[in-house]
């Protein structure tokens, strides 16, 4: 025989080297029941739903797992966000009316972090209805300190004409 001959070297082309003298050849049919034993039933010793067949622990062509070294497969879809779209509004509506944004914001991380996903509006949204929300509360708070004073104004000058000073708890103002 030759050297390019690969059964001159005792390799087979197909991957198995035959069997040398003095030992067994390989068993075929290993998980084929004996004579007199019965034949496993149906959905006995089969792969669960989700499991590899082989008893390699490759999975069929074309099935995206990586079949073999250095092939990356078909990537699958990537999974949808659930809190994407209510982020979205979330974050329209912490600029349009805070309080409600701020909320439906919140709402919106919360479902997406427990999808293990990230959600940038929803972030946002918290932190700019969280800024807004705050502005509001201090301009009301602002509003309910100076509304006795404005009342003591107008009452200051009522029945006096446009432009008169008036003086009100120690402070000079001008009537409108």
């Amino acid at each position: 025989m030759s050297d390019n001959n690969p059964g001159s070297q005792g390799n087979s082309p197909y991957g198995q080297n035959p069997p040398q003298y003095g030992q067994n050849p390989p068993q075929y049919g290993q998980n084929q029941p004996q004579y007199g034993q019965n034949p496993p039933q149906y959905g006995q010793n089969q792969p669960q739903y989700g499991q590899s067949p082989s008893p390699y622990g490759q999975q069929p062509y074309g099935s995206g797992a990586g079949n073999y070294p250095g092939q990356q497969g078909y990537p699958g879809r990537p999974a949808e966000n659930p809190g994407r779209t209510l982020g979205i509004i979330g974050f329209i509506l912490a600029i349009l009316i805070a309080p409600v944004g701020l909320v439906i914001s919140i709402v919106a991380l919360v479902k997406s972090r427990r999808a293990r996903m990230g959600n940038g509006f929803a972030l946002a949204g918290i932190i700019i209805g969280a800024l807004f929300t705050i502005g509001l509360i201090l301009l009301f708070a602002l509003f309910a300190a100076a509304a006795p004073l404005i009342q003591e104004v107008a009452t200051a000058c009522q029945g006096v004409e446009p432009g008169t000073t008036v003086t009100v708890q120690g402070q000079t103002v001008t009537c409108p």
